[in-house]
């Protein structure tokens, strides 16, 4: 469940105190600070001359680890690894040269045969101190693991019993894997969406992964029914550093200069930055009302303040890591939002601008725009039934509905949220909503897939056996009509032998087209297999159905067939079976053969026709 912090309503006069105090906070702090990021790092003359004769620093970046480090379609390399060595670059006046790799084994067989200099982001293992020397950290990044959404929660790993681990290969924790957790079977991929992708088809139950990559990745390709199923132990934190062949000693100690000058703010900026989300954090009064009291007492006690300004240093740090756990696993438009109508909107993240294609403010106490208004109006009932009753069951709401956004597109969302009370602002929700429609796009596709037959676009065989059965149970319940035909082209292997196959499947196509033109919009057509296609015409008695195929036969004998300039004769046989006959057990099977052996009789009796049962009916034979 989501919750989003927001700021308190403290009264005008309070709140200017509290600012007044915060800022003569943040200018005490800004002075005793002695890091200036912007400056460039001071070298001997040793380290610059050292910097001459090597060149250019040859690096190594892995192609394929969004969002740390990949390389774009215009060979370019990005991600937070490449922001921050942009920094590091800046600030040491040096140069990197980056090698590209066909993928992060061939990148470390580079930096083994020494072709280059620096491999940009790793953890540090024993097995890579063969041959490497490492930083200092450049990002901190928790691992967790990642299931599919019905796995139980993950306490401790080693309680697992011949469970499935799925890993990129050559990466460092597979090498600790294999090591503290022998009850799992580990396989390797190539790559981190392999890995993923393992997990969406049930090849494996479990990954390790970075918190960072794994909410990326799930976020890019769609796959929310991927969770994060537990935390790793604090061994397995991803403390990545530059790694320098050890034959560069003074390279490893330039490069760290570098590093120490990289702020928490700054690391935040460029996570943010690939990672697409702003975190909007709580204003604390009690929090600041306490820093205050420190500040009063820092002018008096010059050794308290600096006890106090360390204690601050340590809360701002687990500030910072706790902010990118969130930023990881927040992707898409978070938002607080009134119980009413329109879903008036209290506070939207900056995700709402790729979402929606609006501007946050915009949708804030619906200032240019109402949230309802994006809603697809087809969904609108559909939505407020399924917050109403998460509030009265006190349960969180999960819902799918379309979204039209400012360009005029429209969008699949998933909105995941729970309905809050609060005794002074009333009832409002707090939620995610996510971009969902590529996945819908590839379901609907599977879908239409799985249900229709590939040369007609008719329902398929298998589609309209299961319409079937729910007409004839939906019929001993409540009577009502309906009609179950089998039809036939006539002389098909002839058109076949005479024409060719692609001429039989010109006539196949036109033959379904006929067929949907020649029936109403709730009936149901699809094509049996071979030359054989099959009708359920619903709420109709026998005296109906005789004129909808009368019309079917006179559209067929009226409508030119033609392939490569050859017209062809056309005719169809038909076998109908009507709900008003006597006799019947309205059993799948028998209600197929029965139809089926009145086709037969319609062929035997000169073909162009159509029997049923009703054989005094114009027109049947």
């Amino acid at each position: 469940m989501l919750r989003l912090p927001y700021g308190s309503n403290a009264g005008s006069e309070q709140s200017a105190v509290l600012k007044a105090a915060l800022l003569f906070l943040l200018v005490i702090l800004s002075a005793s600070s002695h890091a200036d990021p912007e400056r460039r790092v001071p070298l001997s003359v040793e380290e610059r001359a050292y910097l001459a004769q090597l060149g250019p620093v040859t690096v190594a970046p892995d192609p394929d680890w969004k969002p740390f480090e990949y390389i774009e379609a215009d060979g370019s390399f990005t991600g937070i690894a490449a922001d921050l060595l942009d920094l590091i670059a800046e600030r040491l006046g040096i140069e990197f040269n980056y090698v590209v790799p066909s993928d992060w084994d061939e990148a470390i067989a580079l930096s083994r045969s020494g072709q280059v200099l620096v491999l940009p982001f790793l953890n540090q293992t024993p097995a890579r101190e063969e041959w490497l020397i490492f930083t200092e950290p450049l990002f901190v990044d928790p691992n967790v693991f990642i299931t599919r959404e019905e796995h139980p929660f993950i306490a401790d790993a080693r309680s697992l019993d011949e469970r499935v681990m799925v890993l990129p290969s050559g990466t460092a924790i597979e090498e600790r894997v294999r090591r503290d957790f022998p009850n799992l079977r580990i396989v390797t991929v190539p790559s981190e969406r392999d890995v993923f992708r393992m997990l969406e088809e049930r090849k494996a139950d479990l990954t390790l992964r970075s918190l960072a990559v794994s909410a990326y990745t799930i976020r890019s390709e769609g796959w929310f029914n991927l969770r994060i199923n537990g935390q790793a132990p604090q061994q397995y934190e991803n403390r990545l550093r530059m790694g320098v062949l050890e034959t560069e000693p003074m390279l490893r100690d330039i490069l760290n200069k570098g590093i120490a000058t990289i702020t928490p703010q700054e690391r935040e900026q460029i996570a943010n930055r690939h990672i697409n989300i702003t975190v909007i954090q709580p204003f604390d009064y009690t929090y600041v009302l306490r820093i205050v009291a420190g500040i009063l007492l820092v002018v008096s006690l010059v050794l308290l303040w600096n006890y106090r300004l360390r204690q601050l240093n340590r809360a701002l740090a687990e500030s910072e890591r706790s902010k990118a756990v969130l930023l990881a696993n927040l992707p898409g438009m978070a938002y607080k939002c009134r119980f009413d109508e329109k879903w008036t909107m209290q506070f939207v993240s900056e995700g709402c601008r790729e979402l929606t294609g609006y501007e946050p403010q915009m949708l804030v106490n619906n200032r240019e725009v109402a949230f309802v208004d994006l809603i697809d109006p087809a969904y609108r009932d559909y939505c407020a039934q399924s917050w109403a009753e998460a509030r009265e069951t006190a349960q969180p709401a999960k819902l799918e509905y379309p979204i039209n956004t400012a360009d005029g597109k429209q969008k699949w969302v998933f909105e995941q949220g729970v309905v809050l009370e609060d005794a002074r602002t009333g009832t409002f929700i707090e939620g995610l909503i996510i971009d969902i429609t590529s996945r819908k796009q590839v379901e609907n596709l599977r879908y239409h897939e799985s249900t229709h037959d590939e040369l007609t676009q008719l329902f398929n065989r298998r589609y309209m056996m299961r319409r079937l059965e729910d007409v004839l149970k939906r019929h001993v319940i409540d009577r009502s009509k309906f009609s179950v035909a089998m039809i036939d082209v006539d002389h098909f292997k002839r058109i076949n032998d005479r024409h060719g196959h692609p001429a039989g499947d010109l006539v196949l196509r036109e033959m379904a087209g006929i067929l949907k033109r020649g029936f109403r919009e709730q009936d149901l057509v699809g094509r049996y297999g071979g030359e054989e296609f099959i009708v359920i015409a619903v709420k109709v008695n026998r005296e109906q159905t005789h004129r909808l195929f009368e019309r079917l036969l006179e559209m067929i004998r009226n409508h030119q067939f033609e392939y490569e300039g050859q017209s062809i004769n056309v005719t169809i046989s038909a076998g109908i079976v009507n709900s008003e006959e006597p006799g019947l057990d309205f059993k799948l099977a028998s209600m197929i053969s029965l139809a089926d052996r009145r086709l037969y009789e319609a062929k035997a009796g000169g073909r162009d026709r159509f029997s049923s049962f009703d054989m005094d009916a114009p027109g049947a034979e």
